[in-house]
């Protein structure tokens, strides 16, 4: 409710799919199918199993698909955007449309973003008015090369907005990449939890596989 988007950053092997599976399944449990839907971008399908049908909005495995869905996402929550005639009490209550809130988890970024595009481009504009719409983006991506990607127009637009992210397991030579830290090598699940002006190390709960999938 606080923050409506996170960014996680970390190298292969680190446990970064771990905590959006904690995510899907923690916000799956709070909610039924009239307050959350989530969809997810996940080329690996690494969380399947992990979001109940009935609140799977989606789940793109290729570039084709999530472009699709995400363009007809962002069309979907165009509409929420308050109007001329939007009162100050409706904005607080934000009682101007109904509906589901929406989570847009997307695990391994550094494949969904290409020379081709961006599939997420179409949410750009949406991010910085997260809260009137009831949109909510997740990110990981690798650590490897994340000093340059953080300048792409999707992350690039997160950072701005002060967006928590937690740093993984990754290269010190990577530089400075959130708030003021750098990656380092790390144990599997630990990382540094970034907030506007703090930093703290935490470890995150191992979530395997969905016993489906196992």
């Amino acid at each position: 409710a606080e923050h409506p988007h996170l960014l996680v950053l970390g190298d292969s092997g680190c446990g970064k799919t771990s905590p959006l599976r904690s995510i899907c399944r923690s916000l799956a449990q709070a909610n039924d199918a009239t307050t959350l839907r989530i969809l997810a971008v996940d080329y690996r399908r690494t969380l399947l199993g992990d979001i109940p049908s009935d609140r799977l909005a989606g789940h793109a495995s290729t570039a084709e698909q999530a472009t699709t869905m995400v363009a007809e996402l962002a069309t979907y929550l165009r509409a929420r955007r308050p109007g001329p005639d939007t009162t100050r009490r409706e904005l607080a209550a934000r009682s101007w449309w109904t509906g589901p809130e929406i989570v847009v988890v997307v695990d391994d970024y550094d494949l969904v973003v290409t020379p081709h595009g961006n599939p997420l481009t179409d949410l750009l504009e949406l991010l910085s008015q997260a809260r009137d719409v009831g949109l909510h983006l997740v990110v990981a991506r690798r650590c490897g090369g994340s000093a340059r990607a953080l300048y792409e127009p999707v992350l690039a637009r997160l950072k701005d907005l002060a967006s928590p992210g937690l740093v993984m397991s990754g290269s010190r030579e990577e530089g400075v990449l959130l708030g003021s830290v750098r990656p380092s090598e790390l144990p599997p699940g630990r990382g540094v939890l970034v907030g506007r002006g703090t930093a703290t190390l935490v470890q995150t709960a191992l979530c395997e596989t969905a016993p489906d999938e196992q």
